[in-house]
């Protein structure tokens, strides 16, 4: 029996299907650009939590501060798409929390990883 994920791979996965949901309501003209980035940029978060679950100490600390780094892209690209109207001021608090929420997980993570680095 393989053991349960990681609970920061279970956010990340919600997180992808909410993201999903939310750029195919852009405007046509900006799906491409925005919604594929930011469709692109939340699939790379969940790449890298399954990197850093499998990832010897190392490379999974590599792959936590990329993951947190791919979030703050994130917060600005939400940031931006609540500024044009695309998503509602809730969307946006939705958004904020749960980046936030993820960004401190990883943060926990990535500090306990570091302090078993030789």
């Amino acid at each position: 029996m393989q053991p349960s994920p990681p609970l920061l791979y279970t956010l990340v996965d919600a997180w992808l299907g909410w993201t999903l949901e939310r750029t195919a309501d852009f405007p046509k003209n900006q799906r491409f650009t925005f919604g594929q980035r930011m469709d692109g940029l939340t699939l790379d978060l969940l790449e890298a939590v399954v990197e850093a679950r499998y990832g010897v100490p190392l490379e999974r600390a590599a792959a936590l501060k990329r993951f947190n780094l791919i979030l703050e892209k994130l917060r600005v690209l939400w940031r931006h798409t609540a500024g044009r109207g695309w998503i509602s001021q809730g969307q946006l608090l939705h958004a904020a929390t749960r980046v936030d929420e993820m960004g401190r997980m990883a943060g926990a993570w990535l500090r306990s990883t570091e302090k078993n680095l030789p």
